[in-house]
């Protein structure tokens, strides 16, 4: 993405960035469940989208990413997800929890219930009246669930597939064992998927390449060996899947010529989950981002009605992201595209005060004096805030002389306003002086600014909208001011 979206970017990182304790970085949690169906404690490894967010959103609900052969996969796949749905503003995936799921008896709970050793039926009996009610009663999960497996992980992910499609919204089964048992169960999957009913499901195949030294393709199925038959079995149940697609399954597959069985899944862990959210990424442009007109409100609503639409539950646009773009457009007075961005966060997030308040700022600036009044009271009784308060009470009296064009103030009392003063936060000098009658504010870089006053020791700027100058006395000296302005609140020290 271009420069404006670039600097959004890193606005909304600068904004909200959150320090973890500078001797740990944490990545995840380990948690514990007993299992009535197993008998057995079982150790889960959990990431939350807060251990490493930019933002802190206790409300917010994820979908969740089950992973099995978690002590082997959890810390890749938990780098995978946070860089792309957080690192540097991406939002490839949405944010998801990661359950990584480790193993105590591998081979019996990976491997279907039927053969002679498997305890696969009662392990993913496990997960779905365990391990999903209490991820789901303990974490912020939203209704989307999404298995991956490895091997004999693979395997169970198409075996769950097969016989109960719906616990899972999509699958990813990287370099499945499908050659177990003489490839019983992929004549199950052929055999039984047809009939399956399945709305939505998401199924993503990853093959390495396991072919013996020199051979080729072509040649690997013509091949009969032993040697080969987990490659071929493999690309039987592909074979079939596009032959003959099952009804509501969205499928894809894809050799890894150049990856061995133990280096794919890192690859296959990233295609499929960009497969699986392959519509979750917005296509905007850096001229939509520039267009001073309502059109990029306009594509976020219409992507994440899709976006909720395929996801099965109401997706919205980041509330800080819309807030900061809707007060950028404020400040390069492109009102209408203001205007909408800021209006649509209100129907997202009606909870925040943070929306209220930044949609009253844009009325500041269309001088509706009197609803800016009223969304600055929403915020405040949602939560109380010094800054939103001064801007309420700022704009009070203001509000009461609105019928008149200017509040009269002798030069003498101009006078005492004057001075040099200080914006402690960035230590940038300003300087107030009277000249022809009139205050003028000088800073660095800014053109000078006539003072108009409005009420006692409320001032507005003259041709800037949404400005409001307040100062402040001690005794019969004035000591500082305040600026509230769309992009915030500014104190101004008298030196």
């Amino acid at each position: 993405m271009k420069r404006t979206l670039i600097f959004i970017i890193f606005f909304i990182i600068a904004a909200f960035a959150k320090a973890q304790n500078q001797n740990e970085i944490v990545i995840g949690k380990t948690d514990t469940i007993f299992s009535k169906i197993l008998n057995e404690k079982r150790k889960i490894l959990v990431y939350t989208p807060n251990l490493t967010s930019l933002a802190n959103l206790p409300n917010q609900r994820y979908p969740v990413l089950y992973l099995l052969d978690g002590e082997a996969h959890f810390v890749s796949t938990v780098g995978l997800v946070q860089q792309l749905s957080q690192a540097n503003g991406n939002s490839v995936l949405p944010e998801m929890i990661v359950v990584g799921i480790t193993n105590t008896n591998r081979f019996r709970d990976l491997t279907p219930s039927t053969t002679a050793t498997g305890g696969g039926y009662n392990f993913m009996k496990f997960i779905e009246t365990d391990l999903i009610p209490y991820v789901e009663a303990n974490y912020n999960t939203a209704p989307y669930k999404v298995l991956a497996g490895h091997s004999l992980g693979g395997l169970t992910a198409i075996d769950v597939l097969t016989r109960n499609a719906n616990l899972f919204n999509a699958y990813i089964a990287i370099d499945p064992s499908m050659w177990f048992e003489n490839e019983r169960f992929l004549q199950n999957a052929i055999t039984q998927l047809p009939n399956s009913k399945m709305e939505n499901k998401r199924l993503f195949i990853g093959t390495a390449n396991t072919m013996p030294r020199g051979m080729t393709l072509p040649n690997l199925r013509k091949d009969t060996s032993h040697e080969t038959q987990h490659m071929r079995s493999i690309f039987k149940l592909d074979k079939f899947l596009n032959r003959k697609p099952v009804p509501g399954l969205i499928y894809a597959h894809k050799f890894y010529e150049n990856e061995t069985h133990v280096s794919v899944p890192l690859m296959s862990e990233y295609d499929g989950l960009r497969f699986v959210f392959n519509y979750y990424l917005i296509d905007v442009s850096e001229k939509d981002f520039i267009d001073p007109t309502p059109l990029i409100a306009n594509k976020y609503k219409a992507h994440y009605n899709k976006v909720s639409k395929e996801l099965g539950y109401k997706v919205v646009p980041p509330e800080a992201f819309i807030n900061y773009f809707g007060s950028d457009a404020l400040e390069k007075n492109q009102y209408k595209k203001a205007e909408a961005l800021l209006k649509m966060n209100i129907e997202n997030y009606p909870n925040s005060e943070k929306v209220h308040e930044a949609y009253a700022d844009f009325l500041v600036t269309q001088k509706d004096t009197i609803n800016a009044i009223t969304y600055y009271k929403k915020a405040m009784a949602i939560e109380k805030n010094a800054v939103t308060e001064q801007k309420l009470n700022s704009i009070l009296p203001w509000a009461t002389s609105l019928r008149h064009d200017f509040y009269l103030v002798p030069e003498k009392e101009l006078q005492k306003y004057v001075g040099n003063y200080m914006i402690e936060q960035y230590q940038i000098p300003v300087v107030i002086k009277l000249q022809s009658g009139a205050l003028w504010a000088i800073a660095p870089g800014q053109n000078d600014s006539e003072l108009v006053p409005v009420a006692k020791d409320i001032f507005k700027l003259k041709n800037k909208q949404g400005y409001i100058i307040t100062f402040y006395w001690e005794g019969d000296k004035v000591i500082s001011f305040t600026s509230v302005q769309a992009n915030g609140t500014f104190q101004i020290i008298k030196q």
